[in-house]
């Protein structure tokens, strides 16, 4: 598959994300020319920590925890932003972190999303996985409506099914996938 522009994918997930996340993270079994930009619901030091861990289990690409307010995306590159960021492209693209942002999710998913959904340049992939509540639905359908590809896990392999569903509700979602179709697609995706 050939792809003419910078492939970019974004993962949401909150309660029973890191051990999905960590499934994809493993399945990818290469180098890419892509980027993967991840919002986790987590606390700063156990965000750390995941970090370190999927950048032990991949040998194939990079894995950084980024906590300054702004971080250049590269290729071959998984990112977990420590704050609430949004994407802004400029020469280059980057994840700012948003300083006044007082919301309850971090990251929020919604923000990441909702500022992705601005992108031109990039092709643009973006899943929404199990978790409580209601965050990355909207920002899904923002993604969805700016004309990408918007995948939300199924109930039966999500832990709480939480925010994938209300993006099904939302008609937020392009497909619905159980976590080991969402493995495959990015795989396909990022080959």
């Amino acid at each position: 598959m050939s792809y003419s522009k910078h492939r970019l994918l974004l993962i949401g997930a909150s309660t029973g994300g890191p051990g999905l996340i960590e499934k994809i993270v493993t399945s990818i079994q290469h180098s890419f020319d892509g980027s993967i930009i991840i919002a986790q619901h987590m606390d700063r030091v156990s965000l750390l920590s995941f970090a370190k861990r999927l950048d032990r289990i991949n040998i194939y690409t990079k894995v950084y925890f980024c906590e300054k307010l702004i971080q250049k995306i590269d290729t071959n590159s998984i990112y977990l932003f420590n704050k609430s960021a949004i994407l802004k492209q400029n020469e280059q693209l980057v994840l700012q972190a948003l300083k006044n942002y007082k919301g309850i999710y971090h990251p929020n998913i919604n923000e990441l999303f909702f500022s992705a959904a601005d992108l031109k340049d990039y092709d643009l992939r973006a899943y929404l996985l199990s978790g409580i509540g209601a965050d990355g639905a909207k920002g899904l359908l923002a993604v969805k409506k700016a004309g990408f590809i918007c995948i939300a896990q199924d109930e039966q392999t999500s832990i709480v099914y939480g925010m994938p569903k209300i993006a099904k509700e939302l008609n937020a979602t392009s497909k619905i996938f159980s976590i080991e179709e969402i493995i495959r697609d990015i795989n396909v995706f990022l080959a």
